[in-house]
């Protein structure tokens, strides 16, 4: 081996007396092969649930159809949406959708309630008055 057969030295003084080591390649990868990573990446997107959007928006209709019947299925679907959310492991969301839907249901029902009985005592009263 001659001399010609090395690489020339890097410009300037080495001040260790020794040639820093090459930079590592770059690594490989195919076409459309990504890198493995541990535990790396984006988590799976949350999604809302859809039970507890059509619970409110059943909630919100007990308002102008039907007062009660939408209200309380309304109850029942934001039970089975908080019961779908909680079994998901975090992969759905919704949880103030449901209480919301619980709120205006138990409202309207309210409102129902206090309507019904304020009739039954107007009509206590006008029965007790006429005669």
């Amino acid at each position: 081996m001659s001399s010609s057969d090395f690489p020339p030295p890097p410009p300037g003084p080495d001040p260790y007396g020794q040639a820093p080591p090459p930079p590592p390649p770059p690594p490989q990868y195919g076409y459309g092969q990504q890198p493995y990573s541990y535990g790396g990446g984006y988590p799976p997107a949350q999604e809302t649930d859809s039970t507890a959007v059509v619970a409110l928006v059943l909630a919100i209709a007990s308002f102008v159809v039907c007062p009660v019947v939408p209200a309380i299925v309304a109850l029942v679907l934001a039970n089975n949406a908080d019961a779908a959310i909680q079994a998901s492991g975090g992969r759905k969301t919704g949880e103030g959708l449901t209480k919301a839907a619980r709120i205006v249901s138990w409202i309207n029902i309210g409102l129902c309630v206090g309507s019904l009985v304020l009739v039954i005592v107007i009509a206590v009263i006008a029965a007790a008055a006429g005669s």
